[in-house]
């Protein structure tokens, strides 16, 4: 009985944990979350972009200072294809997790949504602040 207590009183700290953290949770049926956790990171990933470009954007093209710009930019586009490409197989991975789950595409553009906020918190730190896309 206690394992089961415990247990329940670990899935009831994680589904308010979850809520926090994912604001389509709990909006109804799964089908219903599922349309906004898509709509959360088609936000996010736009987001994303502009984020990415304002930042490609404010590096000049030629080495300037001893700082070769042109490297960083390369250096940059190989670094976020990387990224790209983990985050897809670290959410496919959640989403295999949940092969015939009603959430299983909640559960996989919660991940994405997640993994691309943290990346815009990333590479906002390396914006120069009078040059911060808008939200």
């Amino acid at each position: 009985m206690k394992k089961i207590t415990l247990l329940f009183l670990t899935l009831l700290s994680f589904s308010a944990f979850a809520q926090q953290v994912d604001p389509c949770i709990g909006k109804g049926s799964a089908q219903e979350m599922g349309v906004c956790v898509k709509a959360e990171y088609k936000k996010s990933s736009d987001k994303l972009d502009s984020t990415y470009k304002a930042l490609r954007a404010q590096m000049p093209n030629k080495d300037i200072d001893g700082i070769p710009y042109p490297a960083v930019k390369k250096q940059l586009k190989i670094a976020q294809q990387a990224w790209s490409g983990f985050v897809e197989q670290d959410c496919k991975t959640i989403s295999v997790y949940n092969t015939g789950s009603s959430l299983k595409d909640v559960e996989y553009y919660s991940c994405m949504r997640l993994h691309t906020e943290t990346r815009i918190q990333e590479l906002s730190k390396f914006l120069d602040s009078r040059k911060k896309p808008k939200a």
